[in-house]
Protein backbone atom coordinates (compact mmCIF):
# COMPACT_ATOMS: atom_id res chain seq x y z
CA UNK A 1 0.00 0.00 0.00
CA UNK A 2 1.18 3.08 -0.68
CA UNK A 3 0.94 6.95 0.99
CA UNK A 4 -1.18 9.43 -0.87
CA UNK A 5 -2.66 13.17 -0.45
CA UNK A 6 -5.03 12.53 -3.23
CA UNK A 7 -7.49 10.38 -1.73
CA UNK A 8 -9.99 7.76 -3.99
CA UNK A 9 -13.11 8.42 -2.02
CA UNK A 10 -14.77 10.96 0.57
CA UNK A 11 -12.37 10.12 3.86
CA UNK A 12 -14.50 11.81 6.35
CA UNK A 13 -18.12 10.69 5.35
CA UNK A 14 -16.16 7.38 5.49
CA UNK A 15 -14.66 7.78 8.48
CA UNK A 16 -17.61 9.18 10.04
CA UNK A 17 -19.64 5.83 9.34
CA UNK A 18 -16.75 3.59 11.07
CA UNK A 19 -17.24 5.52 13.37
CA UNK A 20 -21.01 5.84 13.98
CA UNK A 21 -20.53 1.72 13.63
CA UNK A 22 -17.89 1.56 16.44
CA UNK A 23 -19.53 3.82 18.40
CA UNK A 24 -22.64 1.94 18.98
CA UNK A 25 -20.65 -1.15 18.94
CA UNK A 26 -18.81 -0.23 21.75
CA UNK A 27 -21.96 0.63 24.11
CA UNK A 28 -22.48 -2.35 25.72
CA UNK A 29 -18.91 -2.53 27.08
CA UNK A 30 -18.80 0.79 28.38
CA UNK A 31 -21.78 0.23 29.93
CA UNK A 32 -20.32 -2.89 32.16
CA UNK A 33 -17.37 -0.19 33.23
CA UNK A 34 -20.44 1.43 35.93
CA UNK A 35 -22.59 -1.60 36.16
CA UNK A 36 -21.10 -4.80 36.59
CA UNK A 37 -19.71 -4.17 39.93
CA UNK A 38 -22.95 -3.19 40.78
CA UNK A 39 -24.73 -5.90 39.31
CA UNK A 40 -22.59 -8.76 40.32
CA UNK A 41 -24.19 -10.60 42.86
CA UNK A 42 -27.30 -10.84 40.78
CA UNK A 43 -25.90 -12.14 37.86
CA UNK A 44 -24.22 -14.74 39.66
CA UNK A 45 -21.13 -13.29 39.06
CA UNK A 46 -18.61 -13.15 42.47
CA UNK A 47 -17.35 -10.11 42.96
CA UNK A 48 -13.89 -10.82 42.44
CA UNK A 49 -13.92 -12.02 39.48
CA UNK A 50 -15.28 -9.11 38.11
CA UNK A 51 -12.04 -7.78 37.87
CA UNK A 52 -11.31 -10.91 35.42
CA UNK A 53 -14.34 -10.08 33.38
CA UNK A 54 -13.27 -6.75 32.93
CA UNK A 55 -9.83 -7.49 31.44
CA UNK A 56 -9.79 -10.55 29.96
CA UNK A 57 -11.30 -8.77 26.70
CA UNK A 58 -7.80 -6.79 27.05
CA UNK A 59 -5.56 -9.69 27.37
CA UNK A 60 -7.64 -11.90 24.47
CA UNK A 61 -6.55 -8.97 21.99
CA UNK A 62 -2.48 -9.25 22.98
CA UNK A 63 -3.13 -12.80 20.18
CA UNK A 64 -6.44 -11.55 18.37
CA UNK A 65 -5.13 -8.02 17.58
CA UNK A 66 -2.46 -9.26 14.99
CA UNK A 67 -4.58 -12.24 13.42
CA UNK A 68 -7.33 -9.84 12.82
CA UNK A 69 -5.28 -7.61 10.66
CA UNK A 70 -4.14 -10.63 9.03
CA UNK A 71 -7.61 -10.96 7.93
CA UNK A 72 -8.18 -8.00 6.80
CA UNK A 73 -5.05 -8.24 4.77
CA UNK A 74 -6.65 -10.81 3.19
CA UNK A 75 -10.15 -10.73 2.99
CA UNK A 76 -10.58 -6.28 2.94
CA UNK A 77 -12.61 -4.73 5.31
CA UNK A 78 -16.07 -4.82 4.29
CA UNK A 79 -16.54 -8.60 5.14
CA UNK A 80 -15.02 -8.59 8.81
CA UNK A 81 -15.91 -5.46 9.70
CA UNK A 82 -19.79 -6.73 9.19
CA UNK A 83 -19.22 -9.60 11.21
CA UNK A 84 -17.46 -7.31 14.22
CA UNK A 85 -20.73 -5.60 14.88
CA UNK A 86 -22.34 -9.10 14.72
CA UNK A 87 -20.36 -10.21 17.09
CA UNK A 88 -20.72 -7.11 19.18
CA UNK A 89 -24.20 -7.38 19.07
CA UNK A 90 -24.34 -11.56 20.42
CA UNK A 91 -21.80 -10.66 23.24
CA UNK A 92 -24.49 -7.60 24.63
CA UNK A 93 -27.39 -10.03 24.36
CA UNK A 94 -24.80 -12.00 26.49
CA UNK A 95 -24.31 -9.60 29.03
CA UNK A 96 -28.24 -9.85 29.56
CA UNK A 97 -28.66 -13.15 29.81
CA UNK A 98 -27.83 -13.70 33.82
CA UNK A 99 -26.13 -17.24 32.82
CA UNK A 100 -23.11 -16.37 35.31
CA UNK A 101 -19.24 -16.21 35.03
CA UNK A 102 -18.64 -18.28 32.59
CA UNK A 103 -21.16 -17.08 29.61
CA UNK A 104 -19.96 -13.44 30.80
CA UNK A 105 -16.09 -14.98 30.29
CA UNK A 106 -16.93 -15.95 26.75
CA UNK A 107 -18.61 -12.73 26.27
CA UNK A 108 -15.89 -10.46 27.28
CA UNK A 109 -13.27 -12.81 25.26
CA UNK A 110 -15.63 -12.22 22.06
CA UNK A 111 -15.62 -8.59 22.48
CA UNK A 112 -12.33 -8.78 22.99
CA UNK A 113 -11.74 -9.89 19.49
CA UNK A 114 -14.33 -8.09 17.77
CA UNK A 115 -13.02 -5.16 18.96
CA UNK A 116 -9.67 -6.02 17.58
CA UNK A 117 -11.39 -6.23 14.06
CA UNK A 118 -13.72 -2.97 14.87
CA UNK A 119 -10.58 -0.92 15.63
CA UNK A 120 -8.49 -2.26 12.53
CA UNK A 121 -11.25 -1.03 10.34
CA UNK A 122 -11.16 2.70 11.69
CA UNK A 123 -7.59 2.40 11.01
CA UNK A 124 -7.91 1.46 7.12
CA UNK A 125 -10.60 3.97 7.08
CA UNK A 126 -8.20 6.99 8.18
CA UNK A 127 -5.75 5.73 5.55
CA UNK A 128 -8.21 6.68 2.45
CA UNK A 129 -7.65 10.31 3.76
CA UNK A 130 -3.85 11.20 2.88
CA UNK A 131 -1.22 11.57 5.60
CA UNK A 132 -1.88 15.48 6.09
CA UNK A 133 -5.17 14.66 7.06
CA UNK A 134 -4.67 11.78 9.11
CA UNK A 135 -4.71 13.75 12.16
CA UNK A 136 -8.40 14.99 11.86
CA UNK A 137 -9.73 12.24 10.64
CA UNK A 138 -8.15 10.09 13.61
CA UNK A 139 -9.79 12.46 15.90
CA UNK A 140 -12.69 12.78 14.33
CA UNK A 141 -12.87 8.48 14.42
CA UNK A 142 -12.43 8.73 18.15
CA UNK A 143 -14.56 11.53 18.96
CA UNK A 144 -17.21 10.16 17.52
CA UNK A 145 -16.21 6.50 19.43
CA UNK A 146 -16.04 7.61 22.51
CA UNK A 147 -19.38 9.45 22.01
CA UNK A 148 -20.79 6.39 21.49
CA UNK A 149 -19.29 5.39 25.00
CA UNK A 150 -20.52 8.30 27.13
CA UNK A 151 -23.76 7.54 25.25
CA UNK A 152 -23.95 4.16 26.76
CA UNK A 153 -23.40 4.93 30.11
CA UNK A 154 -25.30 7.70 30.31
CA UNK A 155 -28.66 5.53 28.55
CA UNK A 156 -27.87 2.55 29.68
CA UNK A 157 -26.96 3.66 33.72
CA UNK A 158 -30.61 5.90 33.19
CA UNK A 159 -32.41 3.23 32.17
CA UNK A 160 -30.87 0.65 34.96
CA UNK A 161 -31.92 2.98 37.61
CA UNK A 162 -35.55 3.14 35.84
CA UNK A 163 -36.33 -0.45 34.89
CA UNK A 164 -33.38 -2.62 36.28
CA UNK A 165 -29.88 -3.69 34.55
CA UNK A 166 -32.19 -5.98 32.14
CA UNK A 167 -33.46 -2.95 30.83
CA UNK A 168 -30.22 -0.94 30.13
CA UNK A 169 -29.07 -3.87 28.59
CA UNK A 170 -31.65 -4.40 26.32
CA UNK A 171 -31.99 -1.05 25.58
CA UNK A 172 -28.39 -0.38 24.20
CA UNK A 173 -28.92 -4.05 22.76
CA UNK A 174 -31.41 -2.24 20.04
CA UNK A 175 -29.15 0.60 19.01
CA UNK A 176 -26.36 -1.85 18.77
CA UNK A 177 -28.22 -3.26 16.54
CA UNK A 178 -28.41 -0.61 14.73
CA UNK A 179 -24.23 -1.28 13.73
CA UNK A 180 -24.82 -3.91 11.48
CA UNK A 181 -26.68 -2.09 8.49
CA UNK A 182 -24.64 0.95 9.12
CA UNK A 183 -20.98 -1.44 8.24
CA UNK A 184 -23.12 -3.56 5.37
CA UNK A 185 -23.65 0.30 3.87
CA UNK A 186 -20.15 1.72 4.34
CA UNK A 187 -18.38 2.01 0.57
CA UNK A 188 -15.37 0.92 1.17
CA UNK A 189 -12.84 2.18 -1.72
CA UNK A 190 -11.51 0.07 -4.29
CA UNK A 191 -7.66 -0.01 -2.79
CA UNK A 192 -9.38 -1.49 0.36
CA UNK A 193 -9.71 -4.97 -1.30
CA UNK A 194 -7.52 -7.73 0.12
CA UNK A 195 -4.45 -9.12 -0.74
CA UNK A 196 -3.14 -13.05 -0.89
CA UNK A 197 -3.03 -14.50 2.51
CA UNK A 198 0.60 -14.39 4.69
CA UNK A 199 1.90 -17.50 5.95
CA UNK A 200 2.18 -16.35 9.36
CA UNK A 201 0.41 -12.93 10.03
CA UNK A 202 1.69 -12.73 14.11
CA UNK A 203 5.24 -13.74 13.18
CA UNK A 204 5.44 -11.85 10.05
CA UNK A 205 3.90 -8.65 11.76
CA UNK A 206 6.62 -8.45 14.70
CA UNK A 207 8.85 -8.69 12.49
CA UNK A 208 8.05 -6.25 10.29
CA UNK A 209 7.59 -3.73 13.18
CA UNK A 210 11.20 -4.59 15.14
CA UNK A 211 13.31 -4.66 12.02
CA UNK A 212 12.82 -0.77 11.39
CA UNK A 213 13.98 1.59 14.11
CA UNK A 214 10.84 3.72 13.95
CA UNK A 215 7.77 1.44 13.99
CA UNK A 216 10.60 -0.22 16.84
CA UNK A 217 10.32 3.31 18.71
CA UNK A 218 6.93 4.28 17.68
CA UNK A 219 5.59 0.83 19.52
CA UNK A 220 7.79 1.66 22.42
CA UNK A 221 6.03 5.07 22.66
CA UNK A 222 2.57 3.95 22.41
CA UNK A 223 3.26 1.00 24.98
CA UNK A 224 4.79 3.20 27.51
CA UNK A 225 1.79 5.47 27.19
CA UNK A 226 -0.50 3.38 27.64
CA UNK A 227 0.98 2.12 30.63
CA UNK A 228 0.86 5.53 31.67
CA UNK A 229 -2.46 6.29 31.44
CA UNK A 230 -3.14 2.68 32.88
CA UNK A 231 -1.73 4.00 35.93
CA UNK A 232 -3.01 7.40 36.35
CA UNK A 233 -6.49 6.55 35.67
CA UNK A 234 -6.76 3.60 38.18
CA UNK A 235 -5.09 5.29 40.96
CA UNK A 236 -6.67 8.67 40.38
CA UNK A 237 -9.44 8.02 43.18
CA UNK A 238 -6.72 7.24 45.75
CA UNK A 239 -4.24 9.88 44.94
CA UNK A 240 -6.95 12.41 45.84
CA UNK A 241 -7.81 10.42 48.72
CA UNK A 242 -4.02 10.40 50.10
CA UNK A 243 -3.82 14.21 49.47
CA UNK A 244 -6.80 15.72 50.66
CA UNK A 245 -8.47 12.86 52.74
CA UNK A 246 -11.77 11.57 52.24
CA UNK A 247 -14.15 14.31 53.45
CA UNK A 248 -16.15 17.47 52.20
CA UNK A 249 -13.19 20.05 50.40
CA UNK A 250 -14.93 23.32 51.15
CA UNK A 251 -15.71 23.33 47.69
CA UNK A 252 -18.87 24.76 46.16
CA UNK A 253 -21.66 22.63 46.07
CA UNK A 254 -20.01 20.10 48.56
CA UNK A 255 -17.90 18.65 46.37
CA UNK A 256 -15.86 15.60 47.63
CA UNK A 257 -13.37 13.13 46.83
CA UNK A 258 -15.50 10.54 45.26
CA UNK A 259 -17.42 13.07 42.80
CA UNK A 260 -13.79 14.64 42.01
CA UNK A 261 -12.57 11.45 40.94
CA UNK A 262 -15.75 10.84 39.05
CA UNK A 263 -15.32 13.94 37.03
CA UNK A 264 -11.80 13.18 36.31
CA UNK A 265 -12.25 9.85 34.80
CA UNK A 266 -15.31 11.48 32.71
CA UNK A 267 -13.27 14.32 31.65
CA UNK A 268 -10.74 11.74 30.29
CA UNK A 269 -13.34 9.64 28.04
CA UNK A 270 -14.82 13.13 27.09
CA UNK A 271 -11.83 14.65 26.18
CA UNK A 272 -11.64 12.11 22.55
CA UNK A 273 -15.01 14.34 21.93
CA UNK A 274 -14.29 17.40 22.70
CA UNK A 275 -10.05 17.71 22.73
CA UNK A 276 -9.79 14.47 19.95
CA UNK A 277 -10.69 16.79 16.84
CA UNK A 278 -9.00 20.02 17.91
CA UNK A 279 -5.58 18.19 19.18
CA UNK A 280 -5.89 16.20 15.35
CA UNK A 281 -5.63 19.34 13.38
CA UNK A 282 -3.00 20.95 15.57
CA UNK A 283 -1.00 17.43 14.36
CA UNK A 284 -1.85 18.28 10.81
CA UNK A 285 -1.02 21.88 11.01
CA UNK A 286 2.42 21.99 13.66
CA UNK A 287 3.46 18.29 12.30
CA UNK A 288 4.33 15.32 14.40
CA UNK A 289 7.43 16.79 16.15
CA UNK A 290 5.99 20.07 17.64
CA UNK A 291 3.09 18.71 18.39
CA UNK A 292 4.86 15.61 20.27
CA UNK A 293 7.16 17.92 22.11
CA UNK A 294 4.27 20.61 23.20
CA UNK A 295 2.06 17.57 24.09
CA UNK A 296 5.31 16.30 26.21
CA UNK A 297 5.87 19.67 27.97
CA UNK A 298 2.36 20.18 28.96
CA UNK A 299 2.73 16.49 30.47
CA UNK A 300 5.84 17.33 32.54
CA UNK A 301 4.24 20.58 33.89
CA UNK A 302 1.43 19.09 35.43
CA UNK A 303 3.49 16.09 36.54
CA UNK A 304 5.47 18.81 38.49
CA UNK A 305 2.90 20.33 39.85
CA UNK A 306 1.59 17.59 41.41
CA UNK A 307 4.82 16.98 43.23
CA UNK A 308 4.14 20.38 45.43
CA UNK A 309 0.76 21.69 44.68
CA UNK A 310 -1.95 21.04 48.19
CA UNK A 311 -5.44 21.46 48.08
CA UNK A 312 -8.14 22.07 45.16
CA UNK A 313 -5.37 22.62 42.94
CA UNK A 314 -4.85 18.95 42.27
CA UNK A 315 -7.82 18.44 40.32
CA UNK A 316 -6.91 20.99 37.34
CA UNK A 317 -3.38 19.16 37.61
CA UNK A 318 -4.73 15.82 36.93
CA UNK A 319 -7.31 17.13 34.24
CA UNK A 320 -4.76 19.02 32.68
CA UNK A 321 -2.99 15.61 32.46
CA UNK A 322 -6.02 13.54 31.75
CA UNK A 323 -6.49 15.82 28.31
CA UNK A 324 -2.54 16.13 27.15
CA UNK A 325 -2.63 12.18 27.76
CA UNK A 326 -5.55 11.82 25.35
CA UNK A 327 -3.98 14.32 23.00
CA UNK A 328 -0.92 12.07 22.68
CA UNK A 329 -3.00 9.12 22.34
CA UNK A 330 -4.60 10.99 19.06
CA UNK A 331 -1.01 11.77 18.04
CA UNK A 332 0.29 8.41 18.52
CA UNK A 333 -2.43 6.57 16.95
CA UNK A 334 -2.25 9.67 13.31
CA UNK A 335 1.55 8.62 13.70
CA UNK A 336 0.90 5.09 13.65
CA UNK A 337 -1.38 5.19 10.38
CA UNK A 338 1.35 7.39 8.88
CA UNK A 339 4.25 4.91 9.54
CA UNK A 340 1.87 1.76 8.47
CA UNK A 341 1.31 3.06 4.91
CA UNK A 342 5.14 3.08 4.39
CA UNK A 343 5.75 -0.65 5.47
CA UNK A 344 4.72 -3.14 2.95
CA UNK A 345 2.76 -4.95 5.13
CA UNK A 346 0.57 -1.81 6.83
CA UNK A 347 -2.14 -4.10 8.24
CA UNK A 348 -0.01 -6.22 10.07
CA UNK A 349 2.11 -3.23 11.51
CA UNK A 350 -1.27 -2.09 12.84
CA UNK A 351 -2.09 -5.04 14.39
CA UNK A 352 1.27 -4.99 16.23
CA UNK A 353 0.41 -1.36 17.47
CA UNK A 354 -2.43 -2.42 18.61
CA UNK A 355 -1.20 -4.94 20.79
CA UNK A 356 1.11 -2.97 22.25
CA UNK A 357 -0.74 -0.51 23.35
CA UNK A 358 -3.17 -3.43 24.47
CA UNK A 359 -0.27 -4.42 26.53
CA UNK A 360 0.49 -1.44 28.13
CA UNK A 361 -3.04 -1.02 29.28
CA UNK A 362 -3.20 -4.36 30.66
CA UNK A 363 -0.09 -3.85 32.81
CA UNK A 364 -0.49 -0.15 34.08
CA UNK A 365 -2.51 -0.96 36.83
CA UNK A 366 -0.20 -4.09 37.67
CA UNK A 367 2.80 -1.35 38.24
CA UNK A 368 1.15 0.95 39.74
CA UNK A 369 -0.42 -1.15 42.59
CA UNK A 370 2.84 -2.31 42.76
CA UNK A 371 5.33 0.64 43.10
CA UNK A 372 2.44 1.65 45.38
CA UNK A 373 3.99 -0.34 48.36
CA UNK A 374 7.08 2.06 47.73
CA UNK A 375 6.30 5.25 45.93
CA UNK A 376 4.36 7.82 46.83
CA UNK A 377 1.82 8.15 43.49
CA UNK A 378 3.07 11.53 42.83
CA UNK A 379 6.41 9.71 42.49
CA UNK A 380 5.22 6.93 40.48
CA UNK A 381 3.22 9.81 37.86
CA UNK A 382 6.44 11.57 37.61
CA UNK A 383 9.13 8.46 37.10
CA UNK A 384 6.30 6.79 34.67
CA UNK A 385 6.14 10.11 33.11
CA UNK A 386 10.03 10.78 32.26
CA UNK A 387 9.73 7.25 31.02
CA UNK A 388 7.40 8.08 28.83
CA UNK A 389 9.51 11.15 27.33
CA UNK A 390 12.47 9.70 27.07
CA UNK A 391 10.52 7.14 24.41
CA UNK A 392 8.60 10.26 22.65
CA UNK A 393 11.69 11.79 22.25
CA UNK A 394 13.71 8.37 21.44
CA UNK A 395 11.12 8.26 18.52
CA UNK A 396 11.64 11.69 17.58
CA UNK A 397 15.28 10.72 16.85
CA UNK A 398 14.14 8.26 14.66
CA UNK A 399 12.47 10.97 12.60
CA UNK A 400 15.37 12.88 11.41
CA UNK A 401 15.98 11.11 8.32
CA UNK A 402 13.61 12.28 5.87
CA UNK A 403 10.26 12.23 7.58
CA UNK A 404 10.45 8.33 9.20
CA UNK A 405 11.35 6.92 5.66
CA UNK A 406 11.53 2.99 5.60
CA UNK A 407 14.28 1.27 4.24
CA UNK A 408 13.19 -1.73 3.20
CA UNK A 409 9.95 -0.49 0.75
Amino acid sequence: MKSSDQPTCQPRRLVAAVGLAVGLSIMGDSFLYGSLPLEAEGLGIALPLVGVLLSVNRLVRLISNTWASGIFERFGPRVPFVLATIGALVTTSLYGAAWGFWVFFIARTGWGVAWSALRQAGYQAIWTGGESNRGSLMGLLWGIIRLGSAFGVLLGGFLRDVAGYQAGIWGLLILTGIAVPVAMSIPWPREAAGIPPSRSPLIQGWQEALKSPPARRLLAAGLTHSAFEGIVISTASLFLAHRLGNGDLSLPFAINIGTLAGLLLALRWTSDIIFAPVIGRLFDRLGERRTLILLVLLLMTGLGGLGWTRGPLLFPLLALLFVTSAGLNITLGALAGNLSVRMRRPHLFIGVFATGTDCGAALGPLIAYSLGVFLNFENAYLLFGIILAIAVFWFLRSGDNKSLQMTFL
